[in-house]
């Protein structure tokens, strides 16, 4: 991003007649905390990759008057993810987490005009399960990165000031009203004797209407304020016959503050403000007293591999296109908007729905005091930097919170609390499932679906209509993955036709049965930090859920559909197509190579056959007669081995490849925080070509390590036992994964037809418990021991492996607290 800032938002940066700014954008360095000595010279913005701190230096200058006459204050319209902020080797700031903006003042003992200032912030970037916001489980998320991620600056103002400055408005039918509040501070030292009446001052409020004429023009009694005091005001003005705001024509106000001495100016204060009512009982929306409908997209501010640092005109650009399509609202989804982007919105007609980031929130972290703690604070913050933006229209608490869960309902109701008590703006929370719980200061009830056709929950719908009312709920996100990209029409799911049939049928729905609003998540395609399965395996993350690809690409199908039916606009015609289908022909090709391999083998030599018989039907004397080291072949034993090594991998692709669409499959593996892990398994679920050469070279790894591992385990009884002889009887053992091979043809298929499926995978594993019994035997015949130690020993390794994995990445990510969780969404959808 640009270091400069453009030349048309001075009055977003606070800038006016009596202030002005000190950009510290450019060069900064950068340097880990115990290396000091080894500095790399960046471009602030800048970002990095990464859970190791950094700490950004700076160096900057100002003037004796700066430094004498006026007031500091350092903004960071936003960092990731906390950060200390250091002045001239004193610690004055420790910002707790969030992207979202904040100012510090900077004490004027510790500056100096004389000689250069040291800025200094060092930076956190971990995200944790349990004690951050976000957490470390983020389910489709926009892409973070550490670092000063947007503009940093200094504001340098007067030392009479307003110091603070609240506003709100009502609208009521053909008049209007705005509440000011504002707190005048006096930061002089000392008085100053050398100018007459210096601590006498008049207060002046003009509210300059769209058309540039006076709608308000007030001016207090003049009034004295001493050095180190302040003075508060507070007062509510009537506006006759207002210019509303509203998406089609968005008229904003300028409210102009400023505080004189004499006829010198001494401090201005500019806000662009917009009037506007939007309300919401139980019947409908209102906008300005009108019905209104919330049409609406998701938004991430996030822009190719510069992920979170977007420029000023990438936002201007995105949201032009959001506008051109016909969309009314955005919803800020899962981050804190850069706040020139609710500028925008202002401006371009959009109201703007920001949020609490929290997401797929475990019930047993929510009831944690300290969660629920946290959460306050950080949305007391929040709210703090984003209460002057008039295109916020509502505020969201969060995300895919359980519908039926009453621990998240006392977790809402919460924080609802603290937005109705300080802010006079809407509340929404976004749920998943339709079986939702009233909740005691929501105003609004979002509801998540994916990739699933609203009409399927027409009842359940319909059922809150009459519970709420249909003014109350809404479509919070809809999603549907278009990872196949274009095919030949829309029978083809996850295309880009499908897609589009989708938003068209959803907004079809939602005009037929007035919903109160929808958004279509999400406006254009994203990159995360984990990559994806259900939303399609790219080696950068890419989320291909967008109704514009990540290059903002125009006239997409699905671009087209909306346009034409938010605009009434010529019908676009979606081609049904013919499905195709989508198996694999690796899969063919493997069953193949391995039936002619085997083939050869049983047909070449007839001790195999007389062997696999045995060894199927007979494994306890066919054990028995390696323990006596009767004659076998290491050769056929290898090949035995590399055959069973494909056709489990053979198995395990066909199942990550059903799975790759499968929701609760995707936020399982999440579940474990693990990007490796999450990157690797949606590259096997994505690219049954590769996997199936990996997966066959890793079982064959695992086999041979288990039987180094039964290897070493029989130096605990008294008869020896021969590497060999282990070998061969795992890889006997394991022989009836052959069987499973025609099943390796059609795994897939048959998965895919819902009816069987569960059942199918309750035969699979009950065909592994035989498999598992069968080794056991083999283990205890070839050891010569009583089979109940060998069966203790070994349920209690795996009880163990298992249970240690478990409680590893409970301690370390809250595991099971997520897959629970995750389970539970699952079943609600």
């Amino acid at each position: 991003p640009a270091t400069k800032f453009p030349d048309n938002i001075n009055m977003f940066l606070g800038e006016s007649s009596t202030r002005n700014i000190i950009n510290l954008n450019g060069n900064w360095s950068v340097h880990q905390p115990d290396k000091k000595d080894k500095t790399t010279n960046i471009s602030v913005p800048a970002s990095f990759k990464g859970e190791e701190d950094l700490v950004f230096v700076k160096s900057f200058s100002i003037s004796q008057e700066q430094a004498e006459n006026k007031r500091l204050q350092l903004v960071f319209l936003g960092l990731s993810y906390s950060a200390e902020v250091v002045l001239n080797n004193y610690v004055i700031y420790k910002h707790p987490g969030g992207e979202f903006p904040f100012k510090v003042d900077l004490p004027d003992n510790l500056l100096s005009y004389q000689k250069n200032n040291l800025l200094e912030v060092k930076i956190n970037h971990k995200l944790e399960s349990e004690n951050t916001i976000p957490s470390k489980q983020r389910f489709l998320f926009p892409e973070s990165f550490g670092g000063i991620i947007r503009d940093v600056y200094i504001k340098v103002l007067p030392l009479v000031e307003f110091s603070n400055l609240d506003f709100s408005t009502r609208v009521s039918g053909n008049s209007a009203s705005i509440k000011i509040d504002t707190k005048i501070n006096n930061f002089n030292k000392n008085g100053n004797d050398t100018i007459p009446n210096a601590n006498l001052f008049n207060y002046k409020v003009q509210l300059i209407s769209p058309a540039g004429t006076n709608s308000i023009s007030d001016e207090q009694n003049q009034f004295e304020l001493g050095a180190n005091k302040e003075k508060l005001f507070s007062k509510n003005y009537d506006i006759a016959n207002p210019v509303l705001w509203n998406p089609q024509s968005p008229a904003s106000y300028i409210l102009r503050l400023q505080i004189f001495r004499g006829n010198d100016l001494i401090d201005e204060v500019l806000h662009n403000i917009a009037f506007y009512s939007l309300q919401v009982n139980d019947d409908e929306l209102l906008l300005n007293g009108n019905p209104f409908t919330l049409t609406g997209t998701t938004y991430f501010s996030s822009f190719q591999n510069f992920g979170n640092m977007i420029t000023y005109k990438q936002m201007e650009e995105d949201l032009n296109l959001i506008k051109s399509m016909g969309f009314n609202s955005i919803r800020f989804a899962k981050h804190a908007p850069h706040p020139y982007l609710l500028e925008l919105c202002r401006e371009k007609g959009l109201l703007a729905l920001i949020e609490l980031p929290v997401n797929s929130l475990p019930e047993i972290i929510s009831g944690k005091d300290n969660f629920l703690e946290r959460s306050r604070s950080y949305l007391n913050q929040y709210l703090s930097n984003y209460k002057d933006f008039s295109a916020v229209a509502a505020i969201g608490l969060g995300s895919s919170y359980l519908s039926n869960s009453g621990d998240h309902a006392n977790f809402i109701s919460n924080l609802a609390g603290i937005v109705k008590d300080n802010y006079s703006k809407l509340t929404y929370a976004s749920f998943i499932g339709f079986e939702l719980l009233e909740i005691k200061s929501l105003d609004l009830y979002g509801i998540e679906i994916f990739d699933k056709q609203i009409s399927d929950y027409e009842i359940a719908y319909d059922n809150l209509k009459r519970k709420f009312g249909k003014g109350k709920v809404f479509i919070s996100e809809a999603t549907y993955p278009a990872y196949f990209g274009g095919t030949n029409g829309y029978l083809n799911p996850y295309s880009l036709e499908a897609q589009a049939k989708y938003f068209s049928d959803l907004i079809d729905f939602a005009n037929n049965n007035d919903l109160s609003g929808y958004f279509i998540n999400s406006a254009f395609n994203y990159r995360g930090d984990y990559p994806s399965v259900t939303a399609g395996y790219t080696e950068n993350a890419l989320y291909k859920i967008g109704i514009l690809d990540e290059n903002r690409n125009p006239n997409s199908l699905s671009q087209k559909v909306i346009f034409s039916k938010l605009n009434d606009a010529e019908k676009v015609t979606i081609p049904i197509g013919s499905k195709k289908d989508d198996m694999p022909l690796v899969f063919v090709i493997a069953v193949v190579v391995v039936v002619m391999i085997l083939g050869v083998l049983v047909n070449s030599k007839r001790k195999f056959r007389e062997d696999a018989t045995r060894a199927l039907f007979r494994p306890y004397n066919f054990f028995a007669d390696i323990r006596d080291h009767r004659m076998f072949s290491f050769f056929q034993a290898n090949i035995l081995m590399i055959i069973l090594s494909l056709c489990s991998s053979l198995l395990l692709v066909n199942l990550l490849f059903f799975l790759r669409t499968n929701i609760l499959f995707e936020k399982i593996l999440l579940a474990f925080g693990s990007e490796s892990l999450m990157r690797n398994i949606s590259y096997l679920a994505w690219n049954p070509n590769e996997a199936i050469i990996w997966l066959s070279v890793i079982s064959l790894t695992i086999f041979i390590f288990l039987t180094i591992i039964i290897k070493v385990a029989s130096l605990f009884v008294k008869n020896r036992v021969f590497y060999s002889s282990i070998y061969y009887t795992f890889a006997w053992a394991f022989l009836p994964l052959i069987l499973l091979l025609p099943l390796g043809l059609m795994l897939y298929k048959i998965l895919s037809a819902d009816a069987i499926s569960l059942y199918l995978l309750i035969a699979l594993v009950i065909f592994n418990f035989w498999i598992y019994l069968r080794l056991v035997k083999g283990i205890y015949v070839i050891f010569d021991v009583n089979p109940g130690p060998v069966y203790f020993y070994s349920l209690a390794i795996i009880f163990f492996i298992i249970s240690g994995v478990l409680i590893y990445f409970q301690f370390t990510n809250s595991t099971i607290y997520y897959v629970i969780n995750a389970y539970k969404q699952y079943m609600l959808m």
